[in-house]
């Protein structure tokens, strides 16, 4: 009885946590039966830098909230509800910021351990294409060459919905809806088939955040098998194969970047 009270438990508790970190806290706290229960988990999904070891703590590698993902095979949520942190009322926002925003969407939709991610995003800025510049410094015989890149944006939610489509089939009900949230939340304002900042002429100055919603179709294989699709996240495979998450902090191979998230992009 005691057995079956705690399987109803895990898999209908929705946790919610404060940051990657937490989150792993915890997934590292319990067994792979445990895990494979969980079935709603909301997180803000800060970026996890580490260093690769203490013999080089000048040098660390920053990576994604989807790189961590599969260091938990087994892992078949329902609902992961996942907050933006580049953007908002503490955020050091920037171009880096709106990229790693946008970007992540499409690793979400090759992600894989669960059967619906909700994205919400503060607000719609990083939709728009941004541009960088460097600079070349001058020599004895050029001059300083400066060089701006404008980052794509394509029409949006359709090339994510197209994706989610070609990996789970057309006819599966896979979709990637995006709405804007009115009213504090209470109103979902669907965006179209390419992003639109203004919907009606009533909504001209329309001011929310932005969720974006990716469903997996029906019959898809959606539990985390913890292959990476991103071979830049190896080493961070590599390292708790080598120590657990507690030998990690024990060591400080942990760099908190929780302040000022886009610093560490």
């Amino acid at each position: 009885m005691r057995e079956e009270a705690l399987t109803f438990y895990w898999q209908n508790a929705h946790f919610n946590f404060k940051s990657t970190k937490s989150l792993v806290d915890f997934l590292t706290s319990i067994g792979h039966g445990t895990l494979c229960k969980l079935r709603h988990i909301s997180v803000r999904g800060y970026p996890l830098p580490l260093y690769r070891n203490v013999a080089h703590p000048s040098y660390y590698t920053t990576y994604s909230f989807s790189d961590v993902l599969p260091l938990f095979p087994g892992m078949q949520l329902s609902t992961l509800c996942l907050g933006d942190p580049f953007h908002g009322q503490w955020a050091q926002e920037d171009g880096w910021g709106h990229d790693a925003a946008y970007n992540a969407v499409e690793t979400f939709i090759k992600s894989q351990g669960f059967k619906e991610l909700i994205y919400i995003v503060e607000h719609d800025r990083f939709m728009k294409p941004v541009s960088f510049t460097s600079f070349q410094a001058a020599t004895a015989t050029q001059p300083q060459v400066e060089t701006t890149k404008t980052t794509d944006r394509h029409p949006q939610p359709s090339t994510w919905d197209s994706l989610i489509k070609e990996r789970d089939g057309a006819d599966s009900g896979a979709s990637v809806p995006m709405y804007r949230l009115l009213d504090g939340g209470q109103r979902r304002l669907p965006l179209k088939v390419e992003f639109e900042t203004v919907q009606e002429p009533s909504e001209e100055n329309a001011d929310g955040q932005i969720e974006i919603r990716i469903r997996r179709g029906s019959g898809s294989h959606y539990a985390q098998q913890g292959e990476l699709f991103n071979q830049f996240a190896q080493p961070l495979s590599d390292l708790f194969k080598e120590l657990t998450w507690n030998e990690i902090l024990e060591k400080d191979l942990y760099l908190d970047g929780e302040d000022d998230p886009t610093a560490h992009l």
